[in-house]
């Protein structure tokens, strides 16, 4: 199974991820791709990234979701749909209009990559929860936990259309239940 990760940034993904390969060491692992191009991303003040930062992030992603496409066992840290909710929560971050331009260019890419994930597993943000790295502000986080919420089991975007789309769910909040959810899921008991 071909899976993603999904939530906001310090919502528990890593940490997800890393006890889940415990225990099922036969997953291949893509980190997400800010751990590899992060140093090259531009980020705002508000701790977003810039719309090109977001699309060579949403570009990295895709590309890695493709490159995989033929292989039985591995998990993504973030689908691509995560950059579509990052983008609709940039606010005033952005240029005026940047959003709209950003998701109604994004968004088609997006929808034909998700075809090759069969699973995308949503995290979401917990009410008690710290800030996570210096400069973002909890604020953001909650925009992009609502806009991915949207994104991912709205389909506001209408990313998922037809049986080819990947199977959508939310995990529990709590860490304690995700792990054994998950594996659950990847068993197809879930």
């Amino acid at each position: 199974m071909r899976v993603a990760v999904s939530g906001s940034h310090g919502v528990g993904k890593s940490t997800l991820i890393a006890s889940l390969l415990n225990q099922h060491p036969e997953y291949a692992h893509e980190p997400e791709a800010f751990e590899v191009l992060g140093d090259d991303i531009d980020i705002t003040e508000s701790g977003a990234p810039t719309a090109e930062g977001l699309r060579r992030l949403l570009e990295y992603t895709v590309s890695a979701v493709e490159c995989r496409a033929t292989q039985a066992h591995v998990v993504f840290e973030r689908s691509p749909v995560d950059y579509l909710g990052y983008a609709a929560a940039s606010g005033g971050a952005w240029p005026q209009g940047e959003i709209e331009r950003f998701l109604a260019a994004q968004t088609p890419i997006v929808r034909a990559s998700v075809v090759n994930l069969d699973l995308i597993a949503y995290l979401p943000l917990p009410s008690a929860r710290p800030v996570g790295r210096p400069g973002e502000t909890k604020a953001f986080r909650r925009r992009v936990d609502a806009c991915l919420r949207r994104a991912l089991l709205d389909d506001a975007y209408e990313i998922f259309p037809d049986r080819r789309s990947p199977r959508v769910v939310s995990l529990p909040s709590t860490p304690e239940r995700q792990l054994g959810v998950l594996s659950r899921l990847l068993q197809g008991d879930g």
